[in-house]
């Protein structure tokens, strides 16, 4: 009995050691949507976005409103597509990024509208 128990505690001790948090796993060498982007957006504000995709996943790029006023957005891809990217002045777009357009919303404050983008 002492024999299984053992075995058993010794079983769970590395099952639970042995598990990656969610967080982990969306950590990425090599990144499916790496690549350059382009778009624009539209609605209470206007204008484009372009942005790199890197091996990592995460995003870089520029937002320029139709007003010329240009932002950096950055932001990070997981490695289904899922996306968030934002700049300092709370533009965010949120959504699924595909492999050739993409489409979705933003929001700024009370502000909002749609995107998309194309990869080049």
């Amino acid at each position: 009995m002492k024999i299984s128990l053992a075995i058993f505690a010794f079983t769970c001790i590395l099952s639970l050691s042995s598990c990656t948090s969610d967080e982990e796993s969306k950590r990425q060498v090599n990144s499916a949507f790496q690549g350059q982007y382009k778009g624009t957006f539209s609605g209470d504000e206007n204008g484009t976005i372009t942005f790199t995709v890197s091996k990592e996943g995460t995003m870089d790029g520029e937002l320029t409103s139709a007003a010329n006023s240009k932002e950096t957005i950055g932001g990070y891809v997981n490695f289904d597509g899922k996306f968030d990217m934002n700049t300092k002045n709370n533009f965010q777009l949120t959504g699924y990024l595909k492999h050739d357009k993409t489409a979705g919303v933003w929001s700024r404050n009370s502000l909002s509208g749609t995107y998309t983008f194309d990869k080049k």
